[in-house]
């Protein structure tokens, strides 16, 4: 919120551009700071409408998630993996790959970037290793932490790791070590370009309209019963 020190020390051209026609505004990164005149609550208004914009993320992430899930159940014909990794569980969890991210969107308080930053770093482990590919046995570890680590990367506030941890159904232990791989698994890379983020959004927005990957959605074997309390295991 602007003091009064700083409304008095508006030039005319910054007072010209906070008053200008609302449909010539670009976003947020195409904007020349200074040069233009931008005012403030330009600023916090492009921010509000690229939040907004960001409102149904979690949705298609979802359905990227439950492809992705089936398509490499299906690979794997009900044989447990050959290689497994500290994210993989003994059995799947008791609840779906949409009911979960859903879970870890509404409790963990996270901003909905981090859900897409979380699949890019997913993404980029998964063409590295094959390994971390997700499936039934291994996506809720590697979901919770990868939005856990962007969360702590990108979010101004975030909530402890035991927290997160009740929100996941895992032991806080288990987190903190799953986290520490997790980020030497990527090199501690974790930023993403605008640019970058735009384009893998359009991807997920592709391949969540794949009739293929619809298809194979159907022979999820998953267990389809949450629990929605905080802080309750699943088992896996």
């Amino acid at each position: 919120r602007l003091g009064r020190e700083t409304e008095a020390t508006m030039t005319p051209m910054v007072t010209a551009a906070r008053d200008r026609p609302r449909d010539d505004w670009c976003p947020i990164d195409d904007v020349e700071l200074g040069q233009g005149g931008l005012y403030f609550r330009d600023i916090v208004e492009l921010r509000k409408q690229d939040a907004k914009a960001q409102e149904d993320l979690c949705g298609l992430i979802a359905s990227v998630l439950e492809q992705a899930c089936a398509s490499n159940d299906e690979k794997q014909n009900g044989v447990f993996p050959q290689q497994v990794t500290v994210f993989h569980g003994q059995r799947p969890p008791n609840i779906t790959p949409r009911q979960y991210i859903e879970r870890v969107a509404t409790y963990s308080g996270c901003s909905p970037c981090c859900l897409v930053m979380g699949m890019k770093y997913l993404d980029n482990l998964a063409a590295k290793d094959p390994a971390y590919e997700l499936n039934s046995l291994n996506f809720h570890r590697l979901v919770l932490t990868s939005v856990l680590v962007a969360s702590k990367f990108v979010d101004d506030f975030y909530y402890s790791n035991g927290y997160w941890a009740k929100v996941g159904g895992v032991k806080v232990d288990e987190l903190n070590d799953m986290e520490t791989e997790f980020l030497f698994l990527s090199s501690f890379n974790l930023h993403i370009k605008r640019y970058d983020y735009d384009n893998f959004v359009q991807e997920l927005r592709t391949r969540s309209e794949d009739p293929s990957a619809l298809r194979m959605m159907a022979r999820l074997a998953i267990g389809t019963t949450p629990n929605s309390a905080v802080g309750s295991p699943w088992g896996g």
